[in-house]
């Protein structure tokens, strides 16, 4: 029983995971989208840098972190 619900958790939390990743990549550039077409660029361009930097920022911490875990095997 005890295998049962933490596997359960492990596939519900795999779920929020993922369905944040798709919110953040699809969030970004929409939210982009919609700054731009309301006019203000500057804005836009900001949001979109900053979108940038903290997906190439997780891409870094990523790997370092399954590199560090491979590492420790």
């Amino acid at each position: 029983m005890r295998d049962l619900i933490t596997e359960a958790l492990g596939q519900l939390a795999t779920l929020v995971i993922g369905l944040l990743l798709l919110a953040w990549w699809l969030g970004g550039p929409g939210l982009t989208a919609v700054a731009w077409g309301a006019g203000d660029r500057t804005y836009a361009l900001g949001l979109l840098a900053t979108w940038a930097t903290v997906t190439a920022l997780y891409f870094v911490a990523s790997r370092l972190i399954r590199r560090a875990l491979r590492a420790r095997r």
